[in-house]
């Protein structure tokens, strides 16, 4: 997986057009919105085939298989490992573009816009730099 040449302005349509975009399962939650960032900076999806929903109760049994019963990250991993160029990163070094997950009452996937996580809820982008980061990725390729 390789970074296109303008993902950043790319990046930053993606931000400005999806501001107010709610959450929806199986379309614009927190795996969602991460995955259509990494398609939007690279022209591919890391998702699976497999990795469809339209409920939470959907979504968190197939996070469990494919993380074989160890939460998002593990899940993440695995879908990772199926790719090349993406590796993980110590969060200090973490920078605009890059992926992780981190913990709230769950595990939640976001992406790091230079200075802030960002996620999705109901009113639309979730912007925070206050949370607790699990683990952070880096497209490398």
């Amino acid at each position: 997986m390789k970074k296109l040449p303008d993902w950043e302005i790319k990046f930053d349509t993606l931000v400005n057009r999806n501001l107010y975009t709610p959450f929806e399962w199986g379309e614009w939650d927190c795996v969602h919105l991460t995955n259509t960032f990494i398609k939007t900076m690279t022209g591919e999806s890391l998702l699976p085939s497999n990795w469809k929903w339209q409920t939470k109760e959907q979504a968190m049994q197939c996070i469990f298989k494919y993380g074989k019963g160890k939460g998002l990250v593990a899940a993440i991993d695995n879908a990772i490992e199926q790719k090349s160029g993406i590796d993980a990163i110590d969060i200090e070094y973490m920078s605009k573009g890059d992926f992780g997950v981190h913990k709230e009452e769950t595990e939640l996937a976001f992406v790091f816009d230079g200075f802030s996580t960002l996620g999705a809820d109901a009113e639309g982008l979730v912007i925070d730099n206050d949370v607790d980061i699990l683990k952070v990725w880096r497209i490398n390729g």
